[in-house]
């Protein structure tokens, strides 16, 4: 079995959302796979999260097998199948650093499984990452995106601050790691490298 598997949901912003023109781009949410049990962070934006269920049959488990759903963060490209999950693995705790109904609260140093909970707001007041104790993997939500290849912060309009973000950036430069999981956007050639010339160069003038 995989230990960590994205599953991948398109994403259209119209025109006036995050610039003048209209964005394509991604969401992903991730099944994160030991011994005994599936952790799935973030559920995507489709209300009928047929996307995890694909990855679940693809990672070879069911849903009675997940048994926690944590949260980066609680804008509705990562919550929008959060009822669907809950109703298909009514079994599963749900977990969050933000203020999202029905869920319970992590903070920093938190375990879910084999994540640890890495406190990075800016993006939301209680954004959080994830780091995979096994392999070093970290998965940053919307802290950091990609687009063409290239790492990008998350667009300002739906930042709530700025300054707290790029404080997050830096401490995940301190915590490095494997391989840097992005809740938009594939992943980049040598991540750590990408994201310390990121932050080095600073953000863009407003």
């Amino acid at each position: 079995m995989l230990d960590v598997l994205p599953v991948v949901m398109p994403l259209r912003l119209p025109p006036g959302m995050a610039g003048p023109a209209g964005v394509e781009l991604d969401v992903r949410a991730y099944l994160v796979a030991s011994e005994d049990r599936v952790v799935l962070v973030d559920t995507g934006m489709d209300p009928s999260a047929e996307g995890v269920a694909a990855g679940l049959v693809e990672l070879g488990a069911a849903w009675a097998e997940v048994s926690d759903v944590v949260v980066t963060h609680y804008h509705p490209d990562h919550t929008g199948g959060l009822a669907r999950v809950r109703a298909q693995a009514p079994q599963a705790r749900v977990w969050s650093g933000d203020e999202l109904p029905d869920a319970r609260r992590v903070g920093d140093g938190d375990r879910v499984g084999p994540l640890r909970v890495m406190a990075t707001p800016g993006h939301t007041p209680g954004h959080v990452s994830f780091v995979d104790e096994r392999s070093g993997d970290v998965l940053v939500g919307d802290c950091v995106g990609s687009v063409g290849g290239r790492l990008e912060r998350a667009p300002a309009p739906f930042t709530a601050d700025a300054h707290v973000a790029e404080r997050s950036l830096l401490r995940l430069v301190e915590q490095g790691g494997r391989r840097l999981l992005l809740g938009h956007g594939a992943e980049v050639a040598d991540p750590w490298e990408a994201l310390t010339a990121l932050v080095t160069a600073g953000p863009p003038a407003r």
